[in-house]
């Protein structure tokens, strides 16, 4: 079993069942993408799993633990991150000072910038060279690309003790050199943690995913390597086209 446990997942919209008795398990250090059109309920796969959208049946557990109508902050406690499609970061404090605030227990800004100890600062420099940041610590990061505010967010999630991170298209409007290095990123964080990815840009899912899963209409069309969804009949004709 993995460390992600999804069974008969679904969810409701005034009649409507965006996501339709889905079950599915991501493994520690495993990169799980999401696939299909527009629709297809992969977003709100993600939001079922984080708590920011209550499931109508269904179960989700995390390392055993049945997480499926817990509240959103206590998901996060227990090592699930969600990034957004926009990014979210204080772009007034620099990327040291937004680590800080991101691995604060304590709630405010500022009290989590007065408490920046050594180890604290020596640990964000660790964090901070996983993401390539390193040499950006002391930037503001309103100063930061696209792509190196989305590597600012992934960092804030690792500072937060994420062991899952859900990414919801992470390299929307990148170039293309700061999508390889995410690719590179990704790669370097499954060692110790687990990634479910929604994504469109095809190249980057067949170098980063150990595994793929084809939503259609809220439900799994298939579900397997990169090979052999390619290969797949059924998704042919309902996704990537003949």
């Amino acid at each position: 079993m993995g460390q992600l446990q999804v069974t008969d997942l679904q969810v409701e919209f005034g009649g409507l069942r965006a996501v339709d008795n889905l079950s599915f398990s991501v493994a520690e250090g495993e990169i799980l993408c999401l696939l299909g059109p527009n629709g297809a309920g992969k977003s709100t796969t993600l939001d079922l799993i984080c708590g920011k959208t209550q499931p109508t049946g269904g179960s989700i557990r995390l390392n055993g633990t049945e997480i499926s109508q817990m509240l959103e902050f206590r998901r996060a406690r227990l090592g699930i991150g969600r990034k957004f499609q926009v990014p979210s970061v204080y772009k007034d404090l620099t990327v040291a000072e937004n680590l800080s605030v991101a691995r604060s227990k304590r709630p405010g800004v500022w009290s989590a910038l007065t408490r920046l100890a050594l180890s604290d600062a020596r640990e964000a420099c660790a964090i901070l060279d996983r993401v390539d940041l390193a040499d950006r610590r002391d930037e503001l990061a309103g100063n930061l690309s696209h792509g190196e505010t989305q590597w600012l967010e992934i960092a804030m999630l690792i500072a937060q003790d994420s062991r899952l991170i859900l990414m919801d298209e992470p390299t929307a409007g990148m170039t293309l050199q700061e999508t390889e290095k995410t690719a590179r990123i990704f790669r370097k964080l499954s060692a110790s943690h687990s990634l479910i990815v929604v994504e469109h840009d095809m190249s980057f899912v067949r170098t980063v995913a150990d595994r793929i899963i084809v939503m259609n209409r809220g439900a799994m069309l298939a579900e397997g390597s990169i090979a052999e969804i390619e290969a797949n009949e059924a998704v042919k004709t309902a996704y990537l086209g003949h």
